[in-house]
């Protein structure tokens, strides 16, 4: 299809859509574990932090200044590349630790978090209530999209990049961090 509509107001329609059905969801997530259970007291950042395989980001968090806007009151949902993400880029992945490389850690950050407290059973819902994939745009302002396959739930960035949800997600008082199994960002752009 070649219409083109502004993504800014679709973007938020679908995050729109998503947070109406955060109200209703419950059950179990696609790893299976508890989607009723509570958030804890912790924001996200301290979340992340305490998470098991989530080292690397919660270190990429604070060295690129991202982890002053999950200590606010603004609810966000980080799509977690775990610490064997980052392993499997080899070293292109050890490369974006490096303090010149900041700039391009955050871009790529950037577009794994979207607006609005967003569980796996939320996403479900909303792929089962449009019949297939939903759309959401990024802080990065780029598009994922989020489809179901025989591995769970799927999430692909708007270049091919695609990752399943790894693990239960870790619910803060602020956001979701959902485990995922790779970045939804090819680094052939990004600069050596």
């Amino acid at each position: 299809m070649n219409t083109k509509f502004p993504l800014r107001p679709l973007a938020a329609a679908a995050a729109a859509a998503l947070l109406a059905l955060a109200a209703c969801s419950g059950g179990e997530d696609e790893a299976g574990g508890s989607d009723t259970a509570e958030p804890s007291d912790a924001t996200l950042v301290q979340a992340i932090s305490q998470a098991d395989q989530l080292s690397t980001v919660a270190g990429a968090l604070g060295d690129t200044g991202l982890s002053q806007v999950f200590d606010g009151a603004g609810a966000y949902t980080i799509f977690a590349p775990n610490d064997e993400a980052f392993a499997k880029l080899g070293d292109a992945g050890e490369g974006l630790s490096d303090p010149e490389q900041r700039a391009v850690m955050a871009a790529i950050l950037r577009d794994h978090i979207v607006p609005g407290y967003l569980t796996p059973a939320d996403i479900e819902a909303a792929i089962n209530s449009k019949g297939g994939a939903v759309v959401v745009e990024t802080m990065g302002n780029h598009l994922l999209r989020f489809t179901r396959d025989d591995d769970g739930l799927r999430v692909t960035g708007e270049d091919g990049s695609s990752a399943s949800v790894a693990g239960s997600a870790v619910k803060a008082s602020n956001g979701v961090a959902m485990p995922i199994d790779g970045l939804l960002k090819k680094l052939d752009a990004a600069p050596a």
